[in-house]
């Protein structure tokens, strides 16, 4: 699980913005080692040598708190905006993505996976995807897949035609009327 109960702005402690953004994600194990194997390896700031740490004490310098962050710069302070693009840029490079991907581009593509999966229904999609509005998960984030076009629904034949539950119906002709039940009201 991970727990989301906190953002930065300006380096700065920052309410969420809204409700439904302090969540507890049920994740599997692929984030988490990832997480984990990050954490190893960047555990608090980066060591100086004995040289820049009497420089620094003659500045002033005040080592950070252990806040918890994820991602910090290599003193252990939060990661500006500026600081935070420019390290994306270089990764979104790495990857091979295309040149102007965004860090929010993410979450589109996690609630369109979610959406395009199969195995969960919109609302769960919605609860995930941390949304206060279901418009906002499916007007906005939710994409269809390519494999949606071409599709042929089936449904009616399915449940009607040769083999359905109303095949034996189909056979005996068209579906009657409710006695009692006139044309308009049907």
């Amino acid at each position: 699980m991970l727990y989301v109960e906190e953002q930065r702005q300006r380096g700065k402690k920052a309410k969420l913005k809204t409700k439904a953004s302090y969540a507890t994600l049920p994740v599997d194990h692929f984030p988490i080692e990832r997480l984990s194997e990050h954490l190893s390896h960047f555990r608090g700031p980066a060591p100086v040598s004995k040289a820049a740490l009497q420089k620094r004490e003659q500045h002033g310098y005040v080592p950070p708190p252990d806040e918890g962050l994820i991602v910090t710069t290599r003193t252990g302070r939060p990661l500006s905006r500026s600081h935070f693009n420019d390290k994306w840029r270089a990764a979104v490079e790495l990857a091979g993505l295309p040149e102007g991907t965004r860090f929010h581009d993410l979450k589109h593509f996690y609630t369109s996976r979610l959406g395009a999966d199969g195995k969960y229904d919109p609302k769960t999609v919605q609860a995930l995807s941390r949304h206060a509005e279901f418009s906002e998960t499916w007007d906005t984030y939710a994409h269809p897949p390519v494999a949606v076009q071409g599709v042929k629904v089936d449904t009616f034949s399915g449940l009607f035609g040769i083999g359905g539950p109303g095949a034996a119906q189909a056979e005996h002709g068209p579906l009657q009327r409710p006695e009692g039940v006139d044309r308009a009201a049907a």
